[in-house]
């Protein structure tokens, strides 16, 4: 597919690269952003001025930064979701529960998305990326319990967009490998996730489905320090698989 195919609309893609290069920063000037996605400074300009007029961005003191019009669009995103406005209870409820971060993930574009998060207070969330944040599916508790519902097409179709990119020395790179993983995920109905995608975070997942296909994923986060042996591995998956069942009740009656 030819670039042109993939981009009918170039200026909106441009746009886009805009946006996410503010998102990294606080602010930014002109001549930065250009520089990050080679750009002339005029074009740049243009785009990040059309964003100000949009009240997207927010110029201060010859820099931009994004504004909370972003914040207003997300979150009316998210409050149209069933799956959120179902499982944010129980997500809020097991974070107290287990004294830990806990996440909602979903699948978007083959990434996983983190849909809803709770335990913000908890610091293992500073480390975490943020709620709308999307990580690789093979490196994330979450996103091997999704996996394991998938079928070996869907999965297939996930490697061959994302790949399988080492993200600390103990993500799993190689194909077969993954496969067999899943297949154990799958049939203990339980990920784990052990320094996988960052070196200091274990996480223990559990898939949730609706009509019988995969709808995300709950997860508990934490430190190795706070998350090891028994309690990872029988109390807190306890709770997860627990919490993904009744959130999968929940789903039926609606």
């Amino acid at each position: 597919m030819s670039r042109d195919e993939r981009y009918p609309v170039g200026s909106v893609r441009t746009t886009f690269r805009i946006v996410e290069a503010l998102e990294q920063r606080d602010s930014a000037g002109v001549t930065e952003i250009a520089e990050e996605i080679g750009l002339s400074k005029s074009s740049v300009h243009k785009h990040l001025t059309t964003l100000e007029s949009l009240n997207y961005v927010v110029k201060e003191e010859g820099t931009y930064r994004l504004g909370f019009r972003f914040l207003g669009v997300g979150n009316r995103v998210r409050n149209r979701s069933e799956l959120v406005s179902i499982a944010k209870p129980a997500i809020e409820n097991l974070s107290q529960t287990a004294g830990s971060v806990t996440n909602l993930m979903v699948v978007e574009h083959g990434y996983g998305v983190y849909a809803y998060r709770a335990g913000e207070e908890f610091e293992t969330s500073g480390y975490l990326p943020p709620a709308g944040g999307r990580v690789y599916l093979h490196a994330t508790a979450g996103g091997k319990a999704i996996l394991s519902r998938f079928s070996d097409e869907q999965v297939e179709a996930v490697l061959e967009r994302r790949g399988l990119p080492s993200l600390t020395e103990k993500t799993i790179t190689d194909e077969r490998a993954l496969r067999q993983e899943l297949r154990s995920v799958g049939d203990r109905g339980l990920a784990f996730e052990r320094g996988e995608h960052l070196p200091s975070v274990q996480c223990v997942a559990a898939p949730v489905t609706a009509s019988g296909r995969p709808v995300g994923a709950i997860s508990v986060s934490g430190s190795i320090d706070q998350m090891s042996g028994k309690k990872l591995e029988e109390d807190l998956a306890g709770l997860v698989v627990s919490t993904a069942n009744a959130i999968e009740v929940a789903l039926l009656r609606q």
